[in-house]
């Protein structure tokens, strides 16, 4: 488990001075507006794929959060398969201890600095939701403690580091402060899971911990505010919804994965989520996720019919001019190469555009032409009925 937005706001392109210069002003203000919509989303898939559409070209967290969800899945599966017996001794995580607004943060001056506060508080809903996840799946309490445990090491010494930078003091002290709060969030939730024989090799005191970046102690009222939320238990299945669209519980982790097998349409909407796809204004105006996916099982009869319903949606015009920076058509043919024809790479899908026009010399090839009317009327029969 990493921190991939914060060692980025500290080493990589995210840093305030590094993102001036690589970005223009246009550019800088169309990412601080972007960032917004992560706020919206609360779902883990949801939110990693908002975060993803946000940083995409700036941070590569798309290939961390797979590999995340490759071990989850690789959980899932060999106990839906029963290869190995499930544990039922450890600590199922039904509720979490939420640690926030213990610590004051720099007032927030400027719309940068506001984009800089969103995505920390995305980076640690998201590292909070996946750790859950994990756990559930996983149902084995020792990686799991030593998952709490490296990521405490790697959090204390953020902490520290970021309090070291001379310039951009206001964005430095965010980290830590976020960062903190999640520390001990984590620490609080997962005690009965971190509790062993073995000596504790992080620090458990909120107190010492503060000391041990900011030099001094937290106040009397922080330290009574601290001790107040600690003892304060939230439900998480009210709160974070899970791997599949329902709440679990303990017996039910196991057998996910199997009661909703994929078909194409889901594989494509899983495929186009980063660039929001539900987003888009006819798709939310049919007003249901069962609409939609009729709606994409149909069109994907064949590439001309989905290319001429994607048309229809203004699916390219949605991507260059609302979530994606130098978005240009060369880009659409490869995406949807890959998203409906099963491509993964070339461009094939620009001979299935190009027969959008009757009059092409290769129209009749895949014939999206003869679909433009029909899609219409599809749609308007499916936002009807």
């Amino acid at each position: 488990m990493t921190l991939p937005i914060t060692d980025s706001i500290l080493r990589g392109e995210l840093r305030p001075n590094i993102l001036k210069q690589s970005l223009d002003q246009k550019e800088l203000e169309l990412l601080i507006r972007n960032a917004r919509k992560i706020s919206q989303k609360s779902q883990l898939l949801e939110l990693e794929f908002a975060i993803n559409d946000v940083l995409s070209g700036l941070v590569n967290t798309k290939d961390i959060y797979e590999e995340d969800k490759k071990t989850r899945d690789a959980a899932l599966h060999v106990r839906a398969n029963k290869i190995i017996k499930n544990e039922l001794r450890f600590k199922y995580i039904d509720s979490e201890v939420i640690i926030d607004n213990v610590l004051p943060l720099p007032e927030l001056k400027s719309p940068l600095l506001r984009f800089y506060n969103t995505i920390l508080d995305a980076e640690v809903l998201r590292t909070r939701q996946a750790i859950l996840y994990l756990c559930r799946a996983i149902q084995d309490d020792a990686f799991i403690r030593s998952t709490l445990k490296a990521i405490f090491r790697k959090i204390k010494f953020i902490c520290r580091e970021a309090l070291q930078w001379e310039e951009h003091k206001d964005v430095m002290l965010l980290i830590p402060v976020k960062l903190t709060h999640l520390y001990f969030t984590l620490l609080n939730t997962y005690g009965e899971v971190l509790d062993s024989y073995e000596a504790t090799e992080y620090e458990d005191d909120f107190m010492d911990f503060v000391y041990g970046w900011k030099g001094e102690y937290p106040t009397s009222n922080e330290e009574a505010t601290y001790k107040k939320q600690s003892g304060i238990k939230t439900a998480t299945v009210n709160t974070l919804v899970d791997m599949s669209d329902t709440p679990q519980t303990k017996d039910s982790v196991a057998s996910i994965e199997t009661k909703h097998p994929k078909d194409k349409a889901d594989i494509f909407l899983d495929s186009v989520s980063e660039f929001n796809f539900l987003e888009m204004p006819k798709i939310k105006q049919l007003g249901s996720k069962e609409k939609v996916h009729r709606l994409v099982m149909t069109m994907l009869e064949n590439p001309g019919h989905a290319c001429a319903m994607l048309e229809y949606l203004e699916f390219y015009k949605w991507i260059k001019e609302k979530q994606r920076v130098n978005f240009n058509l060369s880009k659409y043919d490869s995406l949807c190469s890959k998203v409906v024809m099963g491509k993964e790479s070339g461009s094939a899908f620009h001979t299935v555009r190009m027969s959008l026009n009757k009059n092409n010399i290769n129209a009749e090839k895949y014939r999206a032409y003869a679909y433009i009317d029909q899609v219409v009327n599809e749609y308007i029969t499916l936002l009807n009925c």
